[in-house]
């Protein structure tokens, strides 16, 4: 069983990372396994909802993973991961956090190919659990890092977020309470919910805007921005902005971030086919490796 501490843990691993990162860029490129859908199940008596994930492939073999989101007698979402031949239950984690990590790793990847060069400062909205692992991953994907601004709505959380990050970074990690400045000042922005909505028009020119939550469209006479989508749009924009530009197509070399260097990039996160369930998999066989987690005992012989 896998706390939140321990999601940590397994995912904030230098090789882990990287071996995630190709992962994504694999899917992103058609090239990683072909996952089946995910599948809905409503439990009404209940009042639980289930949603089961295609097999993958992982340290145990094939596998699935099943979410529990909070019904009547299910305080907390979590996950299970099921041996796929016979549904043996090999493991449970706190989806909360294993939520953060999912969303952080293909924005990590997505800032290697799109944040200016060498960027310094990183300004982070929200202060949640979304908030402290796309600080981690972006710790780890852009090295030049060595300064974080978090902004969040309680200033004392934000504080204590900022606190425990430069102990666990070695960056220099404080709390702002002037969002504007804060974007207007960063190289890097990260958007991941619970804070004021930032305004592509505050940013600088070349900055990127790491979008996880609802960001709004800039200004008719705001700056140069080129949007660019974790994946392609299922629909018409609800708003007057271009059609955004997918990763894939950047990450394949078949075009640009920019069109020039004082363009701002807003990318927009998503949910990546088949990425859930890869990264379930692989988090807790890494933790397995690593001795990390507690044990639960099942059956009639458990406590």
């Amino acid at each position: 069983m896998l706390t939140s501490e321990d999601v940590d843990d397994a995912f904030d691993d230098e090789a882990f990372m990287e071996e995630r990162f190709s992962d994504v860029q694999r899917l992103l490129l058609g090239r990683g396994p072909a996952l089946g859908p995910e599948t809905p199940v409503l439990l009404p008596a209940t009042h639980c909802r289930l949603t089961v994930g295609p097999h993958a492939y992982g340290l145990f073999g094939r596998c699935f993973a099943v979410r529990l989101d909070p019904g009547a007698d299910q305080p907390a979402p979590r996950v299970e991961l099921l041996l796929a031949d016979d549904g043996s239950l090999l493991g449970l984690v706190d989806a909360g956090a294993l939520d953060g990590w999912r969303g952080a790793i293909p924005s990590g990847l997505a800032a290697r190919y799109l944040a200016p060069p060498a960027p310094s400062l990183l300004g982070l909205f929200g202060s949640g659990e979304p908030a402290w692992s796309c600080l981690l991953v972006l710790h780890h994907a852009l090295p030049s890092l060595s300064e974080v601004h978090v902004v969040g709505r309680d200033p004392a959380q934000a504080r204590d977020l900022a606190a425990a990050a430069a102990l666990r970074t070695g960056l220099r990690v404080r709390m702002s309470e002037d969002a504007r400045a804060t974007a207007a000042d960063a190289d890097v922005v990260a958007t991941t919910g619970g804070h004021p909505h930032v305004r592509v028009e505050w940013l600088a020119a070349g900055a990127l805007l790491i979008d996880q939550s609802a960001t709004d469209p800039p200004a008719a006479a705001g700056p140069a921005v080129r949007h660019i989508s974790l994946v392609p749009p299922r629909g018409p924009a609800a708003d007057t902005r271009p059609e955004p530009l997918p990763l894939a197509e950047i990450v394949a070399g078949r075009a640009l971030p920019r069109r020039s260097g004082s363009d701002i990039v807003h990318y927009q996160g998503g949910e990546l086919a088949g990425w859930s369930a890869i990264a379930v998999a692989a988090g807790l066989g890494h933790a397995w490796q690593r001795d990390v987690g507690t044990p639960v005992r099942l059956g009639r012989g458990s406590p």
